[in-house]
């Protein structure tokens, strides 16, 4: 094994999640992001947030705030990073440009590096020749053979070169934490690009520099890097620097065991898409560590301070695992079910955010429980979102529930209306009202009694007794149980609903 790969983890912790700004935040991404976040928060860390923007034509500032704002919504919030600053800093590359510059120059000093003069149209006609030729299409390091000379004559000149790095013959080893030994052979690499002439780093080249100039200790990342691997330990040789740790998480995968992608049939792939149909972050960061990790039980529904304690890289697996969107709505559900109406309330009002306009159709959900909250005093709010909590999978379908307890029903289920039209339903409805207009004081278990106590009256039990009062206060057959409807709705609520449903 190589020593630049077998250094002991550094003394402090540092991970980083370095997205590229050229679109909206994938779910892989943001459970790559959420292993780094609870790495750093378990060994008392720093998680640094790097925007990875050099590829000029597909960056956009749009693309970087949608990012940084899912990732908020998620509460990975950096230690360090745009917007936050810290010690380490530029956080985006694209304002690191002079740092690259220097280190290339470095390299080529060491004779580790040369300028490059090959036109795009030279290398793609050797390329073609290799291929044709039955030879990997590696750069034939002509231009590494130039004497000095001869560069320098040709720089002066204002020859537009790029600087190519000087691959040594010659096997590499990496012990990754998911994979374990992994050893990449001599010949798999030609000389690569580092600067390339338009003065831009290329992927591997920025990466490496900026990893050991913000002190990272720790690379977790998806396995589709692996094959970056080589050429980032060959740099680090080259410099003289230790190599962080590596661990190359496997990927989610679609049903049909590809690559997760945004194709028809299958899940979403974008965090805002989730974020749009109402799920919860809590639901879906769980699931998504869920996707590879494994806890040493058989706990399903974990918090993030059990997630904490429990993660470590070795726990990693090393196959892919397929995103079941039933399984997250199955999540997404337990975590629902057990929330407080404060704990929805907060979650409201997150909501959906500003999101790309391709993300997810728009979603109008949270306005709507606004709308339909808004008369109710605050703490009858958060009774209400408890009561129908039980019922509602995402957030989304808190509207279809409130507006049967918050706004008399207009229209009724098919079951309900047949419910009302039985025999003996409507008198019973009016004995009902009146009785409840007779209380001395309101309340869900003065309700119960009174409804008990005229079944017995009036012979009726069962569905034929509860059902008809279900249908006139909500319009339906099913849902919370009808004393707790009857105190949120109150005395004149429940009474002007009976009557109006005795009426039809």
């Amino acid at each position: 094994m190589s020593d630049v790969t077998a250094q002991a983890p550094l003394a402090n912790v540092r991970v980083r999640f370095a997205p590229s700004p050229t679109g909206w935040l994938h779910v892989g991404g943001a459970r790559t992001a959420y292993f780094n976040w609870l790495f750093a928060r378990k060994h008392g860390g720093t998680f640094v947030l790097r925007i990875e923007d050099t590829d000029v034509a597909r960056s956009t500032g749009e693309s970087e705030r949608g990012v940084i704002q899912d990732l908020r919504w998620l509460d990975l919030v950096a230690d360090e990073g745009p917007g936050v600053g810290g010690d380490y800093g530029p956080y985006r590359q694209s304002e690191r440009l002079a740092i690259y510059a220097q280190h290339a120059r470095e390299l080529t000093t060491k004779h580790a590096a040369y300028p490059c003069f090959c036109t795009d149209e030279d290398l793609e006609a050797r390329r073609a020749e290799a291929l044709a030729a039955g030879r990997p299409p590696q750069y034939d390091g002509r231009c590494g053979r130039l004497d000095a000379a001869e560069s320098a004559a040709r720089m002066a000149a204002g020859a537009r070169a790029s600087i190519r790095f000087r691959v040594q013959d010659r096997a590499w080893a990496l012990h990754d934490r998911v994979r374990g030994d992994v050893t990449f052979p001599a010949g798999m690499v030609g000389d690569f690009v580092i600067l390339r002439s338009s003065a831009l780093p290329t992927y591997n080249f920025a990466c490496v520099v900026d990893d050991h100039l913000m002190r990272i200790s720790h690379v977790i990342r998806a396995e589709e890097h692996l094959a970056n691997t080589p050429r980032q330990l060959m740099l680090y040789d080259a410099f003289g620097w230790s190599a962080p740790e590596f661990a190359h998480v496997a990927l989610i995968l679609n049903r049909d065991r590809t690559k997760m992608s945004k194709r028809a049939g299958e899940a979403a792939v974008a965090v805002g898409d989730w974020r749009r149909a109402g799920y919860m972050s809590a639901a879906l960061l769980a699931y998504l560590a869920l996707l590879g990790f494994h806890t040493g039980d058989d706990r399903e529904v974990l918090t993030r301070d059990e997630l904490i304690a429990a993660f470590t890289p070795d726990r990693l697996g090393s196959s892919g695992s397929v995103f079941d969107a039933a399984k997250l709505k199955w999540m997404n559900e337990q975590h629902l079910h057990a929330a407080s109406g404060e704990q929805i309330a907060a979650w409201l009002a997150a909501g959906p955010g500003e999101l790309p306009a391709d993300a997810a159709p728009d979603a109008d959900w949270q306005a709507e429980v606004a709308r339909l909250l808004a008369p109710v005093a605050p703490e009858s709010g958060r009774k209400l979102l408890e009561l129908v909590r039980g019922n509602v999978s995402t957030l989304a379908e808190l509207p279809g529930e409130l507006s049967a307890l918050v706004t008399p029903p207009t229209q009724m289920e098919d079951e309900a209306q047949a419910a009302l039209v039985a025999p003996g339903a409507a008198e019973m409805l009016v004995l009902l009202a009146d009785a409840l207009g007779a209380l001395a004081e309101w309340s869900g278990e003065g309700f119960k009694s009174t409804l008990q106590h005229l079944g017995k009256q009036q012979g009726l039990k069962g569905k034929s007794l509860f059902m008809p009062v279900r249908a006139a206060l909500t319009g339906r057959t099913h849902g919370p149980e009808l004393p707790l409807i009857a105190e949120i709705l109150s005395r004149e609520g429940c009474i002007t609903r009976l009557r109006d449903a005795a009426k039809r």
